[in-house]
């Protein structure tokens, strides 16, 4: 919850209230606890924001919800000039970093909101900014409870010592590139790695370093699944069993 706001007391209020029956229910407390959210906490949940126009590459949800709601900002040079100035500019003038809900807007809306809000007055900026706070951490707590999963994921099972294989390097390539880096979780997982603008239709390779879990010994250091992506708005699920002589896969769910 601290990735769709990174508010302590929202997250507190929030998580005090469960059970929750619906969806609907959630989402109105979650609304009500954000509108109570004194400026000083605002101040504490928008410093967990990139600037616009600078998505971050981490493969935490946070991040990968950044990159997905700024999908609109256009990386041409000028853009990026004109939104680095301008940021700039907002930034000496309010002393915080500029925060839009910029889901479904194009780089000429983002750019004209930040140079329009140059000239809101202290109180006027804080209620507005409160307020796309409000629309940001909604949306990302709508996504969390109805679209959880992550384009890609693995889950590494150790077949010869019957239990999660925790720990193992996995990297994701498509070509020449290598698109995501990971290690499996406590629960032999890994999810919420792979850049949702980097996710598209065609062949990847996911490289499982194995060597370094089974102590050497093993006949296959490395192991390496192809694997082709034709529905790209689909969850994929590449798991791993493993055992120090072989090993099999599969498409999961």
């Amino acid at each position: 919850m601290l990735a769709c706001c990174a508010a302590p007391a929202w997250v507190e209020v929030v998580a005090a209230g469960r059970p929750y029956p619906d969806r609907a229910t959630l989402l109105a407390a979650a609304d009500a606890a954000l509108r109570r959210l004194t400026w000083a906490e605002v101040s504490l949940a928008i410093s967990a924001h990139p600037r616009i126009g600078e998505r971050p590459a981490g493969g935490d949800r946070e991040s990968a919800w950044s990159r997905r709601e700024q999908a609109g900002v256009a990386a041409d040079a000028d853009t990026r000039t004109a939104l680095k100035r301008a940021n700039l500019d907002y930034e000496r003038r309010f002393d915080q970093v500029f925060l839009i809900f910029a889901t479904g807007k194009s780089q000429a809306e983002i750019l004209d909101a930040l140079r329009h809000r140059l000239d809101n007055d202290d109180e006027t900026e804080r209620r507005t900014v409160q307020e796309e706070l409000r629309k940001i951490a909604l949306l990302r707590l709508e996504r969390l409870v109805t679209d959880p999963t992550a384009p890609l994921s693995t889950h590494v099972l150790d077949l010869e010592r019957g239990r999660p294989a925790a720990g193992v390097p996995v990297r994701l390539e498509r070509g020449a590139e290598t698109l995501a880096k990971g290690r499996t979780d406590d629960d032999g997982r890994l999810r919420e790695w792979v850049p949702e603008d980097g996710w598209a239709a065609g062949d990847y390779r996911l490289v499982f370093d194995v060597a370094g879990y089974l102590d050497g010994a093993t006949f296959f250091p490395e192991i390496t699944i192809g694997f082709r992506v034709t529905a790209p708005d689909q969850h994929h699920h590449v798991p791993l069993l493993l055992n120090r002589h072989g090993y099999t896969t599969y498409r999961g769910s």
